[in-house]
């Protein structure tokens, strides 16, 4: 097989490129500048995906890191008026000086404004049903928090459970 020449995929393409149907066709690409270009768009795509893939690490690692915030005193008009960020700074406050254990869905809304959810607990253990605010059997208020990093992607709320009797707040709970 000395005489034969090997073929390879640019060399075949240039093959069928110079001798089509039998007429020889005037190529002004030389095999090396194939070649060439070959190597080229070769060296180009993995760095495109390594930089495509090193930037999406930087972005997620940048926003799942740089969400720090610090935990700060509740006040029910930085509440109403604040998103789901600093509301989430004000959670461990507000749980850890337990200001709405025994309150009523009234005052509950006085001092943190209208839920974002509502709901009404099921038989079939702790799941909770969606509800109308408006409704007289709600017993679960969710209130949007943001108290870890991945609150920003998937919904975390402070739970607020009332009794299903006396409908007072029983219990306070992030889910995230």
């Amino acid at each position: 097989m000395k005489g034969r020449e090997r073929y390879t995929p640019s060399r075949r393409i240039l093959c069928q490129m110079k001798d089509y149907c039998g007429v020889r066709i005037k190529t002004h690409l030389s095999e090396n500048r194939v070649n060439q270009e070959l190597r080229d768009i070769i060296r180009a795509v993995p760095q495109t995906k390594t930089l495509r893939l090193v930037l999406a690490a930087v972005i997620t690692a940048a926003l799942l890191c740089g969400c720090s915030r610090s935990d700060s005193k509740f006040d029910s008009k930085a509440w109403k008026a604040g998103g789901s960020s600093s509301r989430g700074a004000m959670v461990q406050d507000l749980t850890d000086r337990g200001l709405l254990i025994g309150s009523t869905r009234t005052e509950v809304v006085d001092l943190l404004g209208e839920p974002d959810m509502c709901g009404v607990s099921t038989q079939n253990g702790p799941t909770v049903s969606p509800a109308k605010c408006s409704d007289g059997k709600v017993d679960w208020f969710g209130y949007n928090v943001v108290t870890i990093p991945r609150c920003n992607f998937w919904k975390c709320y402070l739970n607020v459970n009332f009794n299903s009797d006396t409908y007072r707040v029983e219990d306070l709970a992030v889910s995230d």
